[in-house]
């Protein structure tokens, strides 16, 4: 996508967002940004627990990977007579 373009998109949700707020009165549009704020915290946290998990998933499996080749590598041809 056009940088610009995400640019004026986000320009135009901040106006919205601010449309928005300045119809409720001022003790509930408070309150709603704090809600606005509570809410992105979690899906920070969220998505900062779903990077670890995902982190660590790689990397058992890539422990696995090098585990695999060693075991393949300590595996001798034996001839039986």
């Amino acid at each position: 996508m056009n940088r610009e373009f995400i640019k004026n998109m986000i320009l135009a949700k901040q106006y919205e967002r601010d449309a928005f707020l300045a119809l409720l009165s001022p003790s509930i549009a408070q309150h709603a940004q704090v809600i606005e704020k509570e809410v992105k915290g979690m899906i920070f946290d969220i998505a900062k627990e779903w990077a670890v998990d995902v982190s660590s998933a790689v990397n058992a499996a890539e422990k696995e990977k090098t585990d695999g080749l060693d075991s393949e590598i300590k595996v001798q041809k034996v001839t039986i007579d």
